[in-house]
């Protein structure tokens, strides 16, 4: 098991790190987080994400602003959410014209290469 160090407010940890294959085990032990995901958000390939372009996140991050709902008409490039990485904010665009089928809400968490929308 990879070990790593971690410095958060000026103290140091050094942690172990555990690769999660199954997805019940990615959520046990995550708390209440886990579970709201998973209310508020599809899971791809649970058929709850619907037909369409997925814009994925570039970043693990925050949602701050969110500019377009469910059923918005978007023209490619204009920009539909920004997303808080690593103390920036980036501007996530639509890769194409469309209509919005799915989108997150302000604060929820993404991971690298969740689903932040879906463009039909």
């Amino acid at each position: 098991m990879p070990k790593f160090r971690v410095t958060i407010e000026g103290r140091s940890y050094e942690v172990d790190v555990e690769q999660i294959d199954d997805e019940r085990d990615q959520n046990r032990g995550a708390g209440s987080v886990a579970a709201e995901r998973e209310e508020t958000a599809p899971q791809e390939g649970s058929g709850g994400l619907p037909q369409g372009t997925q814009v994925k996140a570039p970043l693990a991050g925050t949602v701050l602003s969110v500019f377009v709902s469910k059923g918005d008409s978007v023209t490619k490039g204009q920009v539909i959410l920004t997303l808080e990485a690593l103390k920036l904010e980036n501007e996530i665009t639509a890769p194409q014209d469309g209509t919005v089928k799915y989108v997150v809400a302000e604060g929820t968490s993404a991971e690298i290469g969740e689903a932040l929308a879906v463009i039909e």
